[in-house]
């Protein structure tokens, strides 16, 4: 899989589905066809097979999508066919789902504490989080308690570490590169 190609792929649709005011249902097309395809890995394997013929495969995809899915994602579909990127689809969703969240000034943050937070506590992370990126927050919430304590946040490609595992892991790395420098 190329993922410089999923990009441009997902640029290309989410251009495309502006212009027809369509992004939107393009995503929503776009999700739909994933769990269509994950709930059914023999279909996926189909589409992505190099035995399979564009013709059989374009023929499969105008009987199962053609009246699911919008004209621009059916039109996506069949150049990935054409251009035998057939397994760059999930790529693409995931990419796709991304600059459209990126266009709409959203961002996907992932939380992750060591206890479940309070509403309150949660509302005033997000409330920061917005303030400090301009964006609207998308909140992704999980607790692991291997954090031992505090919370970690992760977006892009930036990471918050505020839990006491972390403290503790770098505290370690301090410690060790000391030993080493008197070594």
């Amino acid at each position: 899989m190329d993922p410089q190609a999923a990009v441009r792929y997902a640029r290309a649709l989410l251009a495309a589905a502006q212009s027809s005011n369509s992004v939107t249902e393009a995503a929503d097309d776009l999700e739909a066809i994933k769990v269509i395809l994950d709930n059914r890995p023999e279909l996926r394997k189909l589409l992505e097979s190099p035995r399979v013929s564009r013709d059989r495969k374009r023929e499969l995809i105008d009987k199962l999508f053609a009246d699911r899915a919008r004209p621009v994602t059916l039109k996506l579909l069949r150049l990935l066919v054409e251009k035998r990127r057939e397994a760059e689809l999930p790529l693409v969703h995931r990419e796709f789902v991304r600059l459209k969240e990126e266009s709409e000034n959203k961002l996907r943050v992932h939380i992750t504490s060591a206890v479940e937070l309070k509403r309150e506590e949660l509302d005033a992370l997000i409330t920061k989080l917005s303030s400090q990126t301009g964006k609207t927050i998308l909140p992704e919430v999980s607790v692991d308690a291997s954090l031992i304590g505090g919370i970690a946040v992760r977006f892009g490609d930036s990471v918050i570490d505020g839990s006491i595992s972390g403290a503790l892991r770098r505290l370690r790395e301090r410690l060790v590169i000391e030993v080493l420098k008197q070594a």
